[in-house]
């Protein structure tokens, strides 16, 4: 597999930081923060033979072009500090800019565990748009928001985004002069993304990942029924399931959301369920949704930081689903990493329940079945993914009749907690370290007397 060349850490322009800057306090947790160019030549990929639902999805290449995108990385500043494992996020671009959505989902784990992240800029249009998207006309991409910065980069084109990131990532591995880990080597190399950059990874998996062999596992956080396209006008199949004959495992985390509301019929993530397997495995957590109060605070946060003005999210953010998902993606992630490094699967949970393309729910209206954490198993609200604000579900707070009706008393809510937070444990759904916080919280602050 060709490297890139690197170039950096990037540091003029006219804002004074990068953009998708971190919301958290890396420096706290003994980390650096840096930004890099990397350039090459990548390849664009046709089908090669029919595409179905079993995944194994043959190519063949179909032209090359000239590429110069960037990379951000944090990594400890102390390498004696380093797991030897690099979380290599596909930015999402679905708001036309590089969003680094599951470092915010997994920024704990990620800094407490000593792994490194290095947030790839994938595709063209965060990198050409021009305040067209979602969030608000001073929401630019890398050209637009920083020119002075960011005018030397170009892309082909997504038809080749595949190829950049097999390509970023054998960097990573098989550094040249400039390395953009500082001289940290790994050893685990994982790839990752969410919505629709989980969409990619699972194109990558399916039609790339074979011929490349740069990624040591994989972390495909909310898709629906099939992939991304592989070119313009060039569709996957649907539905599509994650091909079973690789050796890198493949770890899928679903939420509620996901099931429905990324796509219907053959698109919808139910009619691509598959069984679990020595390299694929999938989590559907109850009681989540795509876009929860967690990440779009940080988003929120992260947007004010960023640019000049932002679509302020802070008036949903007590409306829309609050469980505790980030939790479960911490456990999910060292799960992964247990299974590259040991061959241990994660726990495993039936399926969320569905009926007839809509989610079986109990008489308050919180899903049955699927990974339960102590929302689902000690709840004092309705939490799904479904809801007025889309993707981002809702919270109903049970009232207070309900809630003493199912706890007499406040210890007999706190035992609820502890029984379902160890059971989460139990069943690798959930690290004791945050099912300890959520105890603690429980304990201290209690729904009844």
């Amino acid at each position: 597999m060709p490297t890139a060349e690197v170039s950096g850490p990037i540091t003029n322009g006219s804002r004074g930081f990068p953009a998708t800057p971190a919301v958290v306090d890396l420096a706290a947790a003994g980390y650096v923060e840096e930004e890099f160019f990397v350039a090459g030549t990548a390849r664009a990929f046709e089908p090669d033979g029919d595409w179905g639902i079993d995944g194994v999805w043959p190519v063949r290449e179909a032209a090359s072009a000239e590429y110069k995108t960037r990379i951000l990385v944090r990594r400890p500043s102390d390498p004696n500090k380093f797991s030897g494992v690099v979380v290599v996020e596909w930015f999402n671009v679905t708001s036309l800019i590089d969003l680094d959505v599951d470092f915010k989902f997994l920024s704990q784990e990620i800094l407490r565990s000593g792994h490194a992240w290095v947030g790839v800029t994938a595709q063209a249009i965060s990198i050409e748009s021009n305040g067209t998207g979602p969030l608000g006309p001073d929401v630019l991409g890398l050209m637009a928001w920083d020119s002075a910065r960011y005018e030397s980069l170009y892309h082909p084109g997504d038809a080749y985004s595949y190829d950049i990131y097999s390509q970023v990532g054998a960097t990573l591995k098989a550094p040249g002069d400039t390395d953009p880990l500082g001289g940290l080597k790994p050893r685990i190399l994982l790839a990752d993304g969410e919505s629709q950059s989980a969409f990619a990874l699972l194109t990558y998996v399916n039609a790339i990942h074979s011929g490349a062999l740069v990624y040591d596992g994989f972390l495909v956080h909310s898709r629906g029924g099939t992939g991304l396209p592989l070119s313009d006008g060039v569709l996957a199949a649907a539905p599509a399931q994650v091909r079973n004959d690789l050796k890198a495992p493949v770890f899928q985390f679903i939420t509620e959301s996901d099931l429905f509301t990324l796509g219907k019929g053959d698109y919808s993530f139910p009619r691509a369920r598959q069984p679990n397997s020595d390299t694929v495995h999938t989590w559907e957590v109850a009681g989540t949704a795509h876009a929860d109060a967690y990440s779009l605070a940080q988003l929120n946060k992260q947007g004010n930081l960023q640019f000049d003005s932002f679509y302020d999210l802070s008036s949903i953010l007590g409306i829309v689903n609050t469980a505790p998902q980030n939790l479960a993606m911490n456990a999910a992630l060292r799960a992964l990493v247990t299974w590259v490094r040991t061959g241990e699967s994660p726990g495993s949970a039936a399926p969320i329940e569905t009926l007839n393309e809509a989610i079986v729910r109990d008489v308050p209206g919180n899903a049955l079945g699927g990974v339960r954490l102590p929302h689902m198993e000690a709840p004092v609200a309705v939490q799904t993914g479904e809801g007025p604000i889309q993707f981002s579900g809702q919270t109903i707070p049970f009232d207070q009749a309900t809630l003493d009706a199912l706890y007499p008393s406040a210890q007999a809510y706190i035992q609820a907690v502890e029984e379902a937070a160890q059971a989460a444990v139990d069943g690798g759904f959930l690290l004791q370290v945050d099912a300890d916080t959520l105890v603690a919280q429980a304990r201290q602050h209690p729904p009844v007397e």
